[in-house]
């Protein structure tokens, strides 16, 4: 036995394989990898990748679709060790992976070296109980999707001993869930009061902050139930491992500040993007160890009606690596939850505005899965959908207002006319709502404008060197003057200038009569520097109608008997801006939770 190994540039660095192999019958005894960051999208997929090719004692096993960039690092490596070893022939070098997607889930096939996931088509005919001749499996529940939603309801129903499959189009679990920071808002917690000032917070005064942020779009029963429950799923969610260590809030939603408080609950290892895969990971297999069934690189393309006298839905139609399509019967129960219509731009067109625009133009963070699927088989059904227009946006490159840790730095935000025009230490996806509606109204760009002045302070997301770089990348516009500037970003030199100077004299005094501002309120000086407001999508708002059970409603608001759906693959939540991190998490666990109960007639 003699080991080999190889390298290979992952996501998050290189990448060792290591190949264990008898040179006497040219088998391969072991294959194991070295250098792998934990808690990351990588490694749940690299971990994947290693059961099969070590079951299968090969390295030619394609890597494992919805996978990460490193997962293809280590096949290759690990077929270059064997090469190395001249025991084995190789008989395809090239990966021939069914999908995967990234951590940057824009990055294109050529660059990455792994194909996108297949976008299974969805059946264009309805299907009925009556027209399916064998079934390939049945269940309590199914469950559409293994994101947050997906795997807490799922974990849900095992718990409460019931049989539950779970449908999951890429090859490992966790979705958009898995890029997220894992963080959740909730009130009224022993953390939050041990960790923050506000000790009588309360899910009531977190329902009113979220009713304000939904500026009427948004139903109370379903912000009720979720913020009366959030403090429940965060013991839930103790309960399988996940240790709670800080809290801390969002920045300001102007109108609603009489209801903040810092309730953004982080655990051990999380707040940071791509930290969710430490949460989806603890639900996988808290799922699993109670008996939870879950098929990978699987879509569900279909929902089976019951028949034509009645309006229910009782399976799924599923279609896997073969091109196959199977049947899986649902006795109580199927959830929908496969996120909203975040990389659908035909979907988006029709449904979402602000969306649309974000990703016809910009990058998008959701998995290329994300496409509506769930949303488009409720409407096949008769049912009805709620909340788009909005989305999750927030500036990539700058980071400003997601955390009220980190202030923004003394800055003003300006139109294509030179005028400022919101607050610009307001909470990341109202602030850009603003920058749309700007945008659009005046066909040009808006703009930070700020001075050297402004990069001083810690929170500042440039220092000097990274500021020159910028500069010299031309990402950032530099001037010596205010008039100066203007004419660079061809915008009135007037009204920049005005604008600038208004800024300056008010926070001189440390008032914001315009926005009513309070944080980074001071002065800057030059010279001075613009840069481009652009928005990072982190997926669409909106989706199929639902009541506070999350049985899917039909377009007269009568629930679809058999049909649930839950998370961002649902609407009516979340009004036409995402009001703050902690948000999409807290629902989507909740959700899931709720809908598997609800099926099992529990609470």
């Amino acid at each position: 036995m003699t080991q080999y190994s190889a390298e290979a540039k992952g996501f998050h660095g290189v990448i060792k394989a290591v190949v264990d192999i008898n040179k006497n019958n040219g088998e391969i005894n072991q294959i194991w990898a070295e250098n792998v960051t934990p808690n990351t999208v990588g490694a749940a997929g690299i971990d994947n990748w290693l059961k099969e090719a070590n079951n299968q004692k090969s390295v030619e096993v394609d890597a494992i679709s919805g996978a990460s960039i490193s997962t293809g690092a280590l096949r290759k490596a690990a077929i270059e060790a064997v090469q190395k070893s001249g025991a084995i022939a190789i008989k395809n070098s090239m990966d021939t992976v069914s999908g995967a997607s990234q951590a940057d889930s824009h990055t294109k096939e050529k660059d990455s070296g792994v194909r996108k996931p297949a976008n299974y088509p969805l059946i264009k005919e309805k299907m009925f109980d009556y027209d399916v001749d064998d079934y390939a499996g049945e269940y309590d529940l199914i469950v559409v999707g293994s994101g947050g939603a997906g795997l807490s309801a799922a974990a849900t129903a095992a718990e409460n001993n019931a049989s539950v499959m779970i449908i999951e189009k890429q090859g490992i679990a966790g979705g958009t869930t898995n890029y997220s920071g894992g963080v959740i808002q909730a009130a009224g917690t022993d953390l939050q009061k041990e960790t923050t000032k506000f000790q009588t917070d309360c899910p009531e005064n977190h329902e009113k902050e979220y009713m304000k942020a939904g500026e009427g779009r948004v139903y109370q029963e379903l912000v009720h139930d979720f913020t009366q429950n959030s403090p429940k799923n965060i013991d839930w969610l103790a309960k399988m491992g996940i240790k709670w260590n800080n809290v801390y809030g969002h920045t300001e939603i102007p109108y609603a500040k009489d209801y903040f408080a810092d309730r953004i609950h982080v655990y051990e290892g999380g707040g940071m993007s791509g930290n969710g895969i430490i949460l989806t990971q603890h639900l996988l297999k808290y799922a699993l160890n109670l008996g939870a069934k879950i098929t990978y690189n699987t879509a569900a393309v279909g929902l089976i009606n019951a028949d034509d006298s009645q309006r229910k839905v009782c399976g799924v139609v599923i279609e896997g690596k073969d091109r196959q399509l199977k049947y899986l019967k649902a006795r109580q129960g199927v959830i929908l939850a496969t996120a909203s219509i975040d990389q659908n731009l035909a979907l988006a067109k029709d449904l979402s505005p602000q969306h649309y625009e974000d990703v016809k133009a910009h990058h998008c963070w959701s998995v290329s899965t994300d496409r509506g699927d769930g949303i488009v088989m409720g409407m096949s059904v008769g049912a009805a959908v709620t909340g788009f227009g909005g989305t999750i946006d927030f500036d990539a490159r700058t980071g400003n207002g997601t955390d009220d840790r980190v202030p923004t730095i003394p800055s003003i935000f300006v139109n294509g006319n030179g005028l400022r025009f919101v607050n610009e230490d307001a909470t990341y996806a109202y602030e850009f709502r603003a920058i749309f509606n700007q945008e659009k109204l005046l066909d040009k760009p808006t703009y930070q404008i700020f001075g050297k002045s402004s990069i001083s302070g810690s929170s500042s997301p440039w220092n000097e060197e990274s500021l020159a770089n910028d500069v010299k990348n031309g990402l950032v516009i530099k001037a010596d003057t205010i008039a100066d500037l203007a004419q660079k970003i061809n915008i009135p030199v007037e009204n920049l200038v005005n604008s600038v100077n208004t800024w300056n004299k008010n926070a001189a005094e440390g008032t914001d009569p315009e926005y009513e501002r309070t944080v980074g309120v001071e002065p800057f000086s030059g010279p001075y520097f613009a840069y481009r407001n652009t928005p990072g999508n982190l997926g669409a708002i909106g989706g199929l109608k639902i009541n506070q059970k999350c049985n899917v409603l039909d377009v007269y608001n009568q629930p679809i008997n058999g049909l649930y759906a839950a998370g961002l693959n649902a609407g009516g939540w979340i009004g036409s801006y995402y009001p703050g991190s902690g948000t999409a998490i807290g629902g989507i666990v909740h959700q899931g939770r709720r809908a598997a109960k609800s099926i099992l007639g529990l609470e």
